[in-house]
């Protein structure tokens, strides 16, 4: 299967004036609609065009730490929030600010960073978790009374519908924290292991719960439900043997990138395959995507960046809200204007 007739894809190969490399490390986005891409030679930026920034070594008090960037995630002020190998940094769009030192860290190795509001979640080596939360740093312990049984915290998402943060780890399975007023208390989830093996990430789903996927499977968890699978490798179809990364937009398609192709998948069907059939693709072998606010599918693979950008996508349509009706005795001559806001449809989801 192919993509749709109406639907378009972009690529881009490393150089100067488009992305830096390929070796993406993670990919986020802004709050303005900027797309960036955490890479081994640097940070690249996409907006109307691309730029590209690198160490230099004579700006160190404000410019990138380090060319090979880990992990990225814009926070609710619009931060963007970068993970190195030793340390973290946060850009404001015009200069880095190194945040933390060893006096917070155990370890700096940071290798994931989760952004809930204000609240910051940072993952780093073998030392479990640090959260920044109403200016304070605090270190979870593993294997404290209240913490994650689990040195290294390999992935961390939250579930929309509860608020929980949930966190695939290393050698220590799956995790889940629930805050109250006293604090964050993490328990052990009883995975799928046995059935479907270790799972490696896990990552957001807009509905409520959380995706999780290893190389093999992919599952929807909820707290109320457990564990509901989605697809698998066998369920793509001939050639496919490997699922290398997921994330789903927000009308509920899940973007797989596999060892055949980029996919979409949705309501147990699939709805798009771009592969090296398509016109500037070279290489099968997804290795990253993401869906981002305008609807475009960006993925890596071993030979181009790219996106697809489908003209059957759902239409966002502006709606009026009602407001309160003005009491009989206010002074108002007239009524405030109307609130607009963007709604769209969602299909069926699980």
């Amino acid at each position: 299967m192919t993509i749709p007739v109406s639907g378009t894809v972009i690529t881009f190969i490393p150089a100067n004036g488009s992305i830096s490399s390929l070796g993406v490390m993670d990919i986020s986005e802004s709050h303005d609609g900027m797309i960036a891409f955490a890479t081994t030679n640097g940070l690249s930026l996409y907006d109307s065009g691309w730029a590209t920034i690198q160490k230099e070594p004579w700006n160190y008090d404000t410019g990138l730490q380090d060319d090979f960037i880990q992990t990225i995630e814009f926070d609710d002020k619009n931060y963007l929030w970068l993970g190195f190998s030793a340390g973290v940094q946060k850009y404001d769009g015009i200069s880095f600010t190194r945040v933390g030192t060893d006096e917070f860290f155990s370890t700096m190795n940071i290798h994931e960073i989760l952004c809930d509001n204000d609240t910051i979640w940072i993952a780093n080596g073998y030392s479990g978790l640090n959260h920044l939360s109403e200016g304070k740093w605090n270190w979870i312990r593993p294997f404290t009374e209240d913490g994650p049984g689990a040195y290294y915290i390999s992935s961390m998402a939250k579930d929309h519908a509860t608020g929980n943060i949930i966190l695939t780890t290393r050698l220590h399975g799956i995790w889940e924290g629930v805050s109250d007023e006293q604090g964050i208390i993490f328990s052990y989830v009883s995975g799928p292991g046995e059935q479907y093996g270790k799972m490696t990430t896990v990552v957001d789903y807009p509905f409520g719960g959380v995706i999780l996927f290893n190389k093999n499977i992919i599952l929807h968890y909820s707290e109320s439900a457990g564990f509901t699978r989605i697809t698998d490798p066998a369920a793509l179809g001939y050639g496919v043997t490997r699922i290398n990364d997921v994330a789903v937009t927000e009308d509920g398609i899940f973007i797989i990138g596999t060892n055949n192709g980029l996919y979409g998948y949705g309501n147990n069907e699939i709805v798009a395959h771009i592969n090296r059939n398509i016109t500037g693709i070279t290489s099968n072998e997804v290795t990253k995507v993401f869906p981002d606010s305008k609807g475009r599918w960006w993925f890596i693979t071993k030979g181009e960046a790219g996106y697809y950008f489908s003209d059957n996508i759902t239409e966002k349509i502006p709606v009026t809200m009602v407001n309160e009706p003005i009491p009989d005795n206010s002074n108002l001559s007239e009524p405030p204007t109307p609130i607009r806001v963007a709604v769209h449809y969602v299909s069926d989801h699980l």
